[in-house]
């Protein structure tokens, strides 16, 4: 159970926060060396019925997502079935086309495959067909020689590593993930990659402002990445059962807080029942610096592992300073990460897109209150 003092003092702070910004929906749980600490919610889970958010709500955790998928891949890497520096082609022959002969799983682990790039006709009926999606990522084409930059593969990223892992292990993605990480962890009704049907009722819906994409260049990478025919708030389909149902693993892994932050704890060392995901040494390579540059998409920097983003003392964020933190974040301020040094592990899922992310981050925000109650220093 979580201990008692900050988890009621954050609680407090927390509905507070949500009342300010109209009911914003919002999860965030938070672990110390294998125990939580925090669990706590606040807000609507539906505007239209007005459903409050509860411990049980699930949310779409957005680009969280890909900290998920990239644990599968770790644990199939621990188990033998997969190599860091295999080609995917390897594994899925028909990838190779069009020049991705080369490109290996570490290349699209750490964005620098050079295929970030969604097909031009890319829309949402599109995306939740997996068998069509395989068939356009073989048909793309690398914008640049494989390994030389990086840039952010929003939605790609997802179905390449899942396929493969798929085809190296026999498993649908979405049974891996249950049965290798939801079940171990006993997080089964909280983590999925595909929602059940018997889930549906449990998920936040979507709501708040636009992402400005649309606003961007038809020929901005930014725009191609993540094309405004699939992007939230302007697309209703994201509240569809159909979409929550549907296995895209760079974006819609359907979860709760708590089983994120749980995950994360299991990288760092044993959580409250002795399981460790991944050893020491598998959790050493998979969170070894791989590309420190700017990136192609974002025009920013980012320290990038196998998979997850690290922390950076140049531009400290939720994840802090020190460069062994790793994790991914998401759209609307979402984040989950682990900061090995404290044995510190932490995850915010929200359902309302605000344009405050840009000025006051929520991730930002509620990552210092959670650290500030428990007293541990956001620096090294």
């Amino acid at each position: 159970m979580p201990n008692e003092s900050p988890q009621v003092e954050f609680q407090q702070w927390l509905d507070e926060w949500s009342a300010k910004r109209d009911g914003c929906g919002v999860q965030v749980a938070a672990y110390v060396k294998g125990k939580l600490v925090i669990d706590a919610c606040a807000g609507i889970a539906d505007p239209a019925s007005g459903q409050p958010v509860d411990k049980d709500t699930l949310f779409i955790a957005q680009s969280c997502s890909k900290g998920v998928t990239a644990t599968a891949i770790h644990l199939l890497v621990q188990q033998g079935k997969l190599a860091y520096d295999d080609p995917v082609a390897a594994y899925w022959p028909e990838f190779a086309a069009n020049g991705k002969a080369g490109i290996t799983i570490r290349h699209v682990l750490s964005h620098q495959a050079g295929i970030p790039h969604m097909p031009k006709h890319a829309d949402m009926a599109l995306i939740c067909d997996w068998n069509a999606m395989i068939h356009e990522m073989e048909q793309l084409s690398p914008i640049w020689e494989p390994g030389t930059k990086t840039g952010y593969h929003g939605l790609t990223y997802g179905w390449i590593l899942a396929e493969t892992a798929a085809r190296a292990d026999g498993r649908p993605f979405s049974r891996i993930v249950q049965e290798e990480i939801s079940a171990p962890l006993a997080i089964a009704s909280q983590l999925y990659m595909g929602a059940p049907p018997e889930a549906e009722r449990r998920i936040a819906k979507i709501s708040g402002e636009a992402v400005p994409i649309a606003l961007l260049p038809e020929d901005h990478l930014l725009r191609r990445v993540l094309p405004p025919a699939v992007v939230p708030i302007v697309n209703p389909e994201w509240n569809d059962p159909a979409f929550h149902q549907a296995v895209i693993p760079a974006v819609n892994g359907v979860m709760t807080a708590n089983a994120l932050a749980r995950m994360y704890a299991s990288l760092i060392g044993d959580v409250v029942d002795c399981v460790r995901l991944l050893q020491p040494a598998r959790m050493q390579e998979a969170t070894s610096l791989q590309a420190d540059r700017l990136d192609e998409v974002f025009q920013v920097s980012n320290r990038i592992a196998l998979g997850y983003y690290l922390g950076n003392p140049a531009n400290m964020q939720a994840m802090g300073d020190d460069p062994r933190a790793f994790g991914n974040g998401g759209i609307g301020g979402m984040i989950g990460f682990a900061d090995p040094a404290k044995g510190f592990s932490f995850a915010v899922l929200t359902n309302h897109m605000t344009s405050e992310r840009a000025a006051q981050p929520l991730d930002v925000q509620m990552a210092a209150k959670v650290r500030e109650l428990l007293q541990l220093d956001s620096t090294r």
